[in-house]
């Protein structure tokens, strides 16, 4: 490799240290954001106040809407939970795309560590995308189970979100699976020669 190819080289993966170090902490504050609205979500799920959300604003899952003051304690803390399962699915895979753009600030491109945290990206996206899948129906029985036996209802929903994620989850970790693959096959031919 001549000076000039080693100077472009050195070009690009300056950018990509400098990419990967934005990409890094702008994850990293989406993510705390992220975190800090979904805890104040929670709490006033589980206990409405007049501070941050009205009683009178309604809750919607699936098909069923309802105000957050007419439902009893015990279904807002199932609600409660059923939220915080998907905040912290969606935490752990955002987590996981913070350490990957870490990981290639280092230059840590075919590591063990980053290509786990890609296989986890994956493999939290897929599970984000199943529990988004059948929440609306423990959902809509949860926010429903006060009624009388005619109003109750279980709802079931398919949007967008729960493709997008199911099918960039499956694309994550078969990328991860096949730089996994690729990093055996460098560290063959290196040993080889």
């Amino acid at each position: 490799m001549n000076d000039q190819e080693w100077a472009e080289r050195e070009i690009r993966l300056t950018r990509i240290r400098r990419l990967s170090a934005f990409m890094k902490w702008t994850v990293t504050l989406v993510l705390a954001l992220m975190v800090l609205l979904g805890a104040v979500i929670l709490f006033e799920v589980a206990m409405p106040s007049n501070l941050l959300i009205d009683p009178n604003e309604t809750i919607d899952i699936a098909e069923v809407e309802r105000k957050i003051g007419d439902i009893p304690y015990g279904q807002r803390l199932g609600i409660a939970a059923l939220l915080w399962v998907a905040i912290a699915c969606l935490s752990l895979s955002i987590w996981n795309i913070r350490q990957v753009f870490k990981r290639f600030q280092m230059m840590e491109f075919f590591s063990p560590k980053t290509l786990a945290n890609v296989i986890s990206i994956g493999v939290w996206l897929i599970i984000f995308a199943v529990f988004d899948l059948i929440s609306d129906p423990i959902g809509s029985v949860i926010l429903t189970y006060d009624l009388p036996p005619g109003e109750r209802s279980m709802e079931v929903s398919l949007d967008g979100a729960e493709i997008f994620c199911f099918i960039l989850g499956a694309l994550m970790l078969l990328f991860g699976w096949i730089l996994r693959e690729a990093a055996l096959i460098a560290d063959e031919n290196r040993q080889f020669v």
